[in-house]
């Protein structure tokens, strides 16, 4: 019996996802949405190409792809941008409003509280605007080789080395990252105690600080970016040099190839973005999820009240 009520007062975890989970379907929406304009934006190069090979026998029906795929994207785009805005500024309020009211209940400290109620923006900042950038990369690096692949296997074969180094480079950014940003929202947590006590030297020395981890961050980051720049320099020369020798390569062709060599390594270079917000934003859900909910508290509170009254 002893048992089962320090089991009941055990405080249950739960997670910013159960916070999302409810707008599960309307995110949803927003991310097919994004699919589709990556989609009718990977095809921009080709139905370039084919325009400008129509254009200059003097046919001007091969303009009409790039017309209509630059329409249908600037008009799903339109209705996604204002619908994303809705979604997921009531996904924070629900965020925020769970951290504060939970965590509290749980008894941590308000200053901790405050700290992990900012963060969670950052966490409803992720599913808004990261994800996207993650759908668009990942359409942009694999639908950009699959499309090389298909001009010519020796180009797509080229373009297809680069994934070699970025995959090991980055496994070793990812340690890096979680350690740096588990650091840097460690001192973050501490920001409003500094705030309230307002003496000068520790409110220099905690912005002190944090501008040291994120310039710890922003420097891994380079050091990433540079490597995988100078590495797709080098492919897209080789590139270049085997287009020019494709056996009945048109100009429209020779552009399309180019273009999709380019997107591909514009998606690369957004890799080391993505892995430093995914790392942050691993630690910051697990601040968030500190604490249990008003309903488990209060159930823990019921499980442990005698069963009869006292005389």
């Amino acid at each position: 019996m002893l048992d089962q009520k320090k089991n009941a007062m055990k405080p249950k975890t739960r997670t910013a996802l159960d916070a999302v989970r409810p707008y599960k379907w309307r995110i949803g929406l927003t991310y097919a949405l994004t699919f589709i304009e990556d989609l009718l934006e990977l095809s921009y190069p080709w139905a370039t190409g084919v325009a400008i090979d129509g254009l200059m026998s003097h046919d001007f029906h091969h303009a009409l792809p790039i017309v209509f795929a630059w329409a249908a994207r600037a008009s799903i785009g339109c209705f996604r941008q204002m619908y994303d805005t809705r979604v997921y500024t009531q996904v924070y309020n629900d965020i925020v409003e769970d951290t504060i009211i939970r965590q509290r209940t749980a008894g941590i400290e308000a200053t901790s509280v405050a700290a992990r109620s900012a963060m969670s923006r950052e966490f409803v900042t992720f599913f808004e605007i990261d994800v996207p950038v993650v759908i668009t990369s990942l359409i942009h690096i694999f639908g950009s080789a699959i499309i090389l692949f298909w001009y010519d296997m020796t180009i797509g074969a080229l373009a297809a080395l680069l994934f070699i180094p970025v995959y090991l480079v980055n496994k070793v950014y990812v340690r890096v990252t979680s350690r740096l940003n588990q650091e840097l929202n460690d001192q973050l947590e501490k920001e409003v105690v500094f705030i309230e006590r307002y003496k000068r030297e520790e409110v220099r020395e905690h912005f002190t600080a944090v501008r040291n981890w994120r310039v710890k961050l922003s420097d891994a980051a380079a050091f990433n970016w540079t490597i995988i720049e100078v590495l797709s320099i080098l492919v897209f020369i080789a590139i270049l040099l085997r287009s020019t020798v494709l056996p009945e390569s048109e100009t429209g062709d020779i552009f399309a190839i180019l273009v999709y060599v380019w997107r591909l390594m514009e998606g690369l270079d957004h890799v080391p973005t993505i892995v430093q917000q995914l790392t942050r934003l691993r630690d910051i859900s697990r601040r968030i999820s500190q604490g249990a909910s008003l309903e488990d508290v209060s159930e823990a509170i019921e499980e442990t009240e005698p069963d009869e009254k006292p005389l």
